[in-house]
């Protein structure tokens, strides 16, 4: 039945996907009718600099798995609309990938430009010509799924040796249209600004021994700069040479100022580019007579970053937009295929997927309402009892469905709720796993292997629907930074403490504040300095090395900078020497619920007395390790996870750069970002830039290594709350039950004084009620 009834629904949906109407729709990716595989006709090879690259890097063009899919904008000029466009493909697939049973179907726009045939091996190059008339100016997108299928292999484990990488300094677009024909504006410095990597290579030139104001100035141009560019991952540098390679040289200033950098005067003032497609090499020009009227071209620019539309057809600016994750208001209600989920039938054995979205900077989490995820599913007779789904929020569990059973099912609108603490301002992440394993799979039969009976389809009219949450700002939080705002939103410029003026540190300051623009389409504006605050008053931003300040944190902050080496946390019997004949250690084969270890099974007591003994004790350990958490919730005991306001943390040895913010009194919080060692500045700040890196940033004091792995992370004992919006009934009292859902301890005493003024009441009630 379920066989007969996908085969029904996949028609349908093949039948609404053909239409053109179905296909250019900007809800949600739409599949379409199945194109013929081509093979490689011929081999073909580029110029590096003349192919229109992928906003992607080699992280984003890996897919792993018996399925994947991605979708990627990029960028088209007027000029080239009139020729012919052509998609380059170099890619490598895992030896393990049956190639008869694999393949990489492309979709342009919606539309399915062609399939190939994944061939395992050394890397090869694909060429696939692009339909006349279906590329825009401006942004479009191309949409690449994935099936790849084991050779031999049918477990659950053989299907993490599936992936194919995609080379991005080798894939793109390429037109018979030069675009030295369009005029240099925006829109073509943006085709040529990223290098092989996907990141946006911006050059800050700055006067040698610029003033703080020049800094300044150049710092809001780049942020403008990132949420025009839509610039995900910018990489900034500042000094007073010009850089090579693909990138945008950027200079700010008065026409004396940009005279001195670059020896030439601008004709007037404004915004003035000059771009080389050939070699990727731009240059963008903000220049006036006077500082005023120079203030004046900034502000114009910056009013025009965060108000402009963006140019391009729909599924380009829905990839852009699920790309940063589209922002989801209080009360909104969004499909999973508005949300980038493609939803097509699995005929695999491990599932996986994940839709991406962004909440407001000022969402207030806590355990006092629940988002609700709407499924509407379908999946297989017989697959094993073992076979499930699970819902992750952010990385945590939220949700686990049983799929196994002898007949078909269907999961019509089951409600599975996330509650809001499982989610967090700014960058969320849903995941949805399943493991589909069946009888068959242990045989393992190779005349089976090919089998393409769907066990899995989850629908894309799922709904997440969002309830009215609390709106307020809070801090100390990582995820407000994250979601782009650093301090408090009082309209005045945020001090920006810069060790010494570096070039190499401003320019990690600068990428930090792209990277934050970028996430709120805000520009902050900022006041550069090399000197340390005088008093703890105000917002601060301060980027530093670990030996450079670490005096002004420990005193200040309460950070330690001096690393404590991670072997030091061992205690002294793991270090211990076995002597002979003693006892030796083992492992035990399996964990309780409550975390305690479980007897092997050989060594389970016999007498009925030592059994009852034995299920009193872990009744015990199991009480005591629920009191412990519930003691560390109403503050009685210290969590090891949460900072407390006065408590001193001490960095990891393991730690290569710091990421904290830290409140320096009842209303203003100091973040900081702070490095070991400055060789490691660029690779650091190049991970932290990464989506899945810089959409975990969260608490008080996150510890990192250099490829952004974390290394520890401490939640903040005590938060401020400020007002964001005008306060009413209903956000009041979200706020209300947000903060005591985050205050156990608060709100139990407000409890038993609720009870004990109740009874007071019912006393004197009761007493005068005699007395008439």
């Amino acid at each position: 039945m379920i066989r007969q009834h996908l085969s029904l629904l996949a028609a349908a949906g093949l039948l609404l996907a053909a239409s053109p109407s179905a296909a250019a729709t900007s809800t949600g990716f739409v599949l379409a009718p199945q194109a013929k595989a081509q093979t490689e006709t011929k081999e073909y090879f580029q110029e590096e600099n003349q192919i229109r690259r992928l906003i992607a890097d080699k992280r984003d063009l890996f897919f792993p798995g018996e399925a994947a899919n991605r979708e990627y904008p990029f960028v088209v000029l007027p000029s080239e609309m009139t020729g012919s466009a052509k998609l380059i493909l170099t890619m490598q697939t895992a030896i393990s990938v049956a190639p008869e049973r694999s393949a990489m179907r492309i979709f342009v726009n919606d539309r399915d430009i062609g399939a190939v045939n994944l061939k395992s091996g050394d890397a090869h190059q694909v060429e696939l010509e692009l339909p006349k008339g279906l590329l825009q100016p401006g942004y479009n997108a191309v949409t690449i799924l994935l099936d790849q299928s084991h050779r031999v292999d049918c477990t659950v484990e053989a299907t993490y040796e599936l992936w194919t990488q995609i080379d991005p300094a080798l894939t793109g677009f390429v037109f018979t249209r030069n675009a030295k024909d369009d005029p240099s504006d925006v829109s073509t410095l943006l085709a040529y600004s990223r290098d092989v990597n996907g990141h946006a290579a911006i050059n800050g030139l700055i006067p040698r021994g610029a003033a703080g104001e020049d800094v300044d100035r150049t710092f809001s141009v780049v942020q403008a700069l990132s949420i025009l560019g839509h610039f995900d991952r910018p990489v900034v540098t500042v000094g007073n040479e010009i850089g090579s390679g693909p990138g945008i040289d950027l200079v700010v200033g008065t026409f004396g100022t940009v005279r001195d950098l670059i020896g030439v005067t601008p004709e007037q003032s404004g915004v003035q580019f000059d771009i080389d497609p050939s070699s990727g090499r731009s240059r963008m020009v903000v220049a006036a007579r006077s500082a005023d009227e120079l203030a004046t071209t900034i502000r114009d620019f910056t009013l025009r970053a965060q108000t402009e539309v963006t140019d391009g057809s729909p599924q380009g600016r829905r990839a852009l937009g699920n790309r940063r994750g589209r922002l989801l208001e209080s009360g909104s209600s969004n499909s999973l295929a508005e949300l980038g989920f493609v939803s097509r039938p699995f005929a695999g054995r491990h599932f996986e997927q994940s839709i991406s979205f962004s909440l407001p900077a000022d969402f207030y989490p806590g355990d006092y309402g629940a988002a609700n995820l709407k499924l509407n599913a379908e999946y297989a007779a017989g697959l094993s009892p073992t076979s499930q789904m699970v819902v992750r929020a952010n990385g945590e569990t939220v949700a686990n469905i049983r799929l196994g059973e002898a007949r078909s099912g269907r999961i019509d609108g089951q409600v599975l709720p996330i509650p809001l603490d499982k989610l967090r301002p700014g960058y969320n992440v849903i995941e949805f796993e399943a493991e589909l394993s069946t009888a068959s799979d242990a045989v393992c039969d190779p005349a089976t292997l090919g089998n393409s009976t769907a066990r899995f389809f989850i629908k894309g009219d799922s709904t997440l629907n969002i309830p009215a949450f609390a709106q307020i700002g809070h801090a100390p939080d990582l995820a407000v930074v994250s979601a782009g705002k650093a301090g408090f939103g009082n309209g005045r410029a945020t001090p920006l403490y810069v060790e010494g003026m570096d070039e190499t540190m401003l320019g990690a300051a600068a990428s930090f504040l792209a990277k934050m623009a970028y996430a709120s389409r805000e520009v902050s504006p900022v006041s550069v300095s090399s000197g340390w605050p005088l008093d703890r008053q105000g917002p601060l931003l301060a980027f530093g090395t670990f030996s450079g300040f670490s005096g002004q944190l420990r005193s200040d902050l309460g950070i330690d900078l001096n690393p404590v080496a991670s072997d030091m946390a061992l205690s002294l019997d793991a270090n211990q020497i076995q002597q002979p004949g003693a006892p030796v250690e083992e492992a035990a084969p399996a964990l309780s619920v409550d975390g305690s270890a479980a007897p092997a099974q050989g060594e389970r007591p016999t007498s009925v007395v030592a059994r009852l003994r034995e299920g009193v004790h872990n009744l015990y350990e199991s009480l005591t390790v629920r009191v412990r958490i519930q003691a560390a919730q109403l503050g009685l005991v210290d969590d090891p996870n949460v900072l407390s306001a006065d408590g001193v943390y001490q960095v990891s040895g393991e730690a290569d750069m710091l990421v904290a913010q830290r409140l320096v009194n009842e209303r203003d919080a100091w973040t900081v970002v702070a490095v070991r060692d400055p060789a490691i500045l660029d690779e650091g700040m190049r991970s932290l830039a990464q989506t899945d890196v810089w959409g975990r940033l969260a608490g008080s004091v996150n510890a990192l290594k250099r490829d952004g792995t974390l290394v520890e992370r401490k939640m903040a004992g005590h938060e401020r709350l400020y007002e964001t919006k005008p306060l009413s009934l209903q956000n009041g009292r979200l706020i209300v039950a947000g903060w005591f859902s985050n205050n156990a301890r608060e709100f139990t005493i407000a409890q038993i004084v609720v009870a004990i003024l109740l009874g007071a009441a019912t006393f004197v009630v009761l007493r005068q009620g005699r007395k008439s």
